[in-house]
């Protein structure tokens, strides 16, 4: 039976409450789910930010970037930290092919859209991706460019294109994410349409979801690696900040 955009979607997340607690990559891979409008006025960027990146946030000529990019910046470090248990003004950065961050020891991957940040953790290699939905986006003036014919089809098939068309994005993006590449120019053929993906000679389990009513979530992950658990940072009960 062919794919078809319905049954490539999940279901809803059921985000568990998180506040700190210490969590392990030996079990799980853990995605968080981060809204920055929550913590944008609560954290001391400047503790941990560079001053590269505090050049960078006050750049931002929408309050939103601003808000977005200063608040993934803090808890990609802070998180890193809880797994690695190394203060977070210590952990050294470096770039890996595509120029892509990386750090000894540990996977991870950072995806935002609006107010909303992803960040997702793991031993083994890991993407993810989160997108808002917009109902408003002229998806068919770049849908040439993003998809084969056969995902074309799948889209325009669908009872909500505009939903369809952003699924399949949101696996594109998490599949090259998780295989190192980022960003590439035939995007066409990077498969989107089935739930076990050969890349780069491995096997990517990808799964889609609601984040929420508003956001698609999408985390491609090897075959073999361990199951994701999500998490929803408590703004009541956050004690690492």
């Amino acid at each position: 039976m062919k794919s078809t955009a319905e049954n490539l979607l999940k279901g809803p997340i059921t985000w568990l409450p998180y506040d700190g607690q210490d969590l392990s990559v030996k079990d799980f891979a853990h995605v968080f789910k981060i809204k920055a409008s929550d913590y944008f006025k609560k954290i001391a960027a400047e503790e941990l930010l560079s001053a590269e990146e505090l050049v960078k946030a006050a750049r931002f000529l929408h309050q939103q970037s601003r808000e977005n990019y200063t608040v993934r910046k803090y808890f990609l470090r802070k998180l890193l930290s809880r797994f690695l248990g190394r203060p977070p003004e210590a952990l050294v950065f470096h770039l890996k092919e595509n120029k892509k961050p990386a750090i000894d020891d540990l996977s991870f991957n950072v995806s935002h859209s609006k107010d909303l940040i992803t960040i997702a953790i793991s031993e083994n290699p890991i993407g993810v991706d989160i997108e808002y939905i917009d109902p408003y986006f002229q998806y068919k003036e770049v849908v040439d460019l993003c998809f084969s014919k056969e995902e074309q089809a799948m889209v325009e098939a669908a009872a909500l294109p505009i939903l369809a068309f952003y699924l399949l994005w949101t696996r594109k993006e998490a599949i090259v994410k998780a295989t190192g590449e980022g960003i590439v120019e035939q995007l066409p053929q990077v498969p989107s349409m089935d739930t076990l993906v050969l890349r780069n000679g491995l096997s990517y389990q990808v799964d889609s979801f609601f984040a929420m009513e508003t956001h698609l979530l999408t985390t491609a992950i090897p075959l073999d690696s361990k199951p994701v658990k999500f998490w929803d940072l408590n703004t009541t009960g956050l004690t690492f900040l």
